[in-house]
């Protein structure tokens, strides 16, 4: 350990819950063994299970995968093997595949594949057996053999290990979506097979996943760890266990108390997420989202439908506080902006969280003008560090700092914590204000101060610094399809979308920067960089009222 990195350890370790440092330290030390293959036989197989969300085919011929824009053979990689990003690996190990789109045309792959995990595979070592990949492994293998697909005895019998083996390695020192995903796998088993083993993976996954339904929805509806792209993958965690829960109807204890639990859960989610959305149907730029990571809104929305759930097929046109949350939409009929408000994700699990506080998207007319830098990796890099910073999102960076100390790849030391958050939301115009002390640990009461005024053809952004020495830059990151003219020192117009923006206030210049919009990507886009003048900036961002 870098001496230097000492600070930045304790202040991240100082949020931990004990329990998470306790596991943390017996997850490490408790090495996956050899257990007995549990006694189970199959239920039933029941005949209303519906389709769950078709994802896009990851395996374009056989053995043969593209996962985060890049595509290797199972031959060049191995299970385990070569110099791929980890999060690659992870999905190698999912078996997504199985359920995508036109999965019936690869059934014979898909058994190959099977064939191959389960005799490469025996160590129970390795990265496929850790929890995460186990879990999602377990779902997808059951989820294709309700679908109809038979698991030869060998198979089933791994499968029956995979369960057991992470009843006794849960991720405890993880929790968020990494506990809710082993909990979910556990439910999944508990109702596929049946035998001794299930009743202790029935109580075990039941008593997880109402203790942190309660934990991880937020009052607004939101996943606390205030990602629009975990939102989505936990709300299909949801579906799928309601899912289960009808096709498998009083099987077990508890069962319909848990359906009615998911099932309020599920309509809180649903509007929060269509409430997160921009016009054109998918999710913003915040904390760890990227698209074609996770399942797509409109997917997500047509499952709950199918699953006897009202869901408006309308955009959420409405302005909307997501209190808890922490986010504001700002919305009419030609624009929409997404405000970030909120704090630094829960304290206890901050991994996917981006220096990002005060930041906003916008959109014109349904198509993206303003969005934050993205996502492109997971792995310890340059370029995970700056996707992650102040300066990758639209808001204000003071003195060359992050407003809160990312690093690593998951880690978060000091946080800033939003303050006199103030929402006038109107039909004509709204008004948002919000301050956050991110900047004060570098001493002199450092503070940025941020006004968003919303109104039918204008949304102007008005910054203010307190503080000594307090030197500010605001940013207004551009989607890549943006093309920029330069006016005057002090405006650029849009040359296709008949917007302006103008610096009322501070020094205006275009810069360029990048953008990543999904894993794996990184696009060349543009920047107007604001720097305040005496504290404060002004930009005014101006459209037609009435679409030409």
């Amino acid at each position: 350990m870098q001496l230097s990195r000492i600070p930045l350890y304790l202040k991240t370790l100082r949020y931990l819950k004990p329990s998470q440092l306790y596991h943390r330290v017996s997850f490490t030390l408790r090495k996956p063994v050899r257990l007995a293959v549990p006694k189970v036989s199959l239920r039933f197989r029941p005949f209303d299970w519906l389709q769950p969300v078709e994802r896009k085919s990851s395996m374009p011929v056989a053995n043969t995968f593209s996962f985060l824009n890049l595509t290797r053979s199972l031959e060049e990689t191995g299970w385990d093997g070569g110099e791929m990003e980890r999060l690659w690996l992870y999905n190698l190990h999912y078996f997504d595949d199985l359920n995508a789109a036109d999965a019936k045309d690869r059934i014979s792959s898909h058994r190959a594949l099977i064939e191959n995990w389960v005799n490469q595979n025996k160590s129970l070592d390795g990265i496929g057996w850790e929890p995460y990949p186990t879990s999602l492994r377990i779902v997808n293998w059951i989820k294709w053999a309700l679908s109809g697909n038979s698991l030869e005895r060998e198979w089933l019998e791994n499968l029956a290990m995979q369960t057991e083996s992470l009843s006794k390695r849960l991720e405890f020192h993880l929790l968020g979506n990494h506990l809710f995903a082993n909990a979910k796998a556990l439910l999944f088993s508990a109702l596929f097979f049946e035998g001794e083993a299930t009743h202790s993976w029935w109580e075990t996954g039941v008593k997880l996943i109402t203790r942190e339904l309660d934990k991880q929805i937020l009052g607004d509806g939101g996943h606390f760890e205030r990602s629009p792209m975990y939102h989505g993958i936990v709300l299909e965690d949801l579906l799928d266990l309601y899912n289960l829960c009808r096709a498998y109807e009083r099987v077990l204890p508890g069962m319909s108390d848990l359906s009615q639990k998911l099932l309020s859960k599920i309509t809180e989610m649903v509007e929060w997420l269509r409430a997160m959305m921009h016009p054109d149907g998918d999710i913003g730029f915040f904390n760890d989202s990227a698209l074609e990571n996770g399942p797509k809104p409109a997917l997500l929305f047509d499952y709950a439908r199918k699953l006897g759930l009202s869901v408006s097929k309308q955009l959420f046109e409405q302005s909307r506080d997501l209190e808890q949350t922490g986010y504001i939409r700002l919305a009419n009929e030609h624009a929409v902006a997404l405000i970030d408000a909120a704090p630094i994700g829960p304290d206890y699990n901050p991994g996917h969280a981006h220096a990002d506080t005060l930041s906003f998207e916008l959109s014109v007319r349904g198509r993206r003008i303003l969005v934050n830098g993205g996502t492109s990796t997971y792995e310890n890099t340059p370029q995970r560090h700056k996707e992650r910073s102040t300066k990758s999102h639209n808001t204000v960076e003071i003195n060359g700092r992050n407003s809160s100390d990312v690093w690593d790849a998951f880690r978060v030391a000091h946080r800033a914590k939003p303050l006199a958050r103030e929402c006038d939301l109107g039909e004509r115009s709204s008004t948002v204000s919000c301050s956050h002390d991110g900047y004060s640990r570098f001493g002199h009461r450092i503070f940025h101060h941020r006004t968003w005024e919303f109104h039918k053809g204008r949304i102007r952004i008005l910054d203010r610094t307190e503080g000594r020495n307090a030197m500010g830059v605001a940013r207004f990151h551009f989607h890549p399809s943006i093309k920029l003219r330069q006016l005057t020192e002090y405006a650029w117009k849009i040359d296709d979308h008949d917007i302006l923006f103008e610096v009322i206030n501070g020094v205006g210049r275009v810069e360029p920067s990048t953008h990543s919009p999904s894993f794996g990507r990184v696009i060349e886009n543009s920047c107007l960089s604001v720097g305040l003048l005496d504290g404060t900036s002004t930009v005014s961002i101006t459209w037609k009222a009435e679409i030409p």
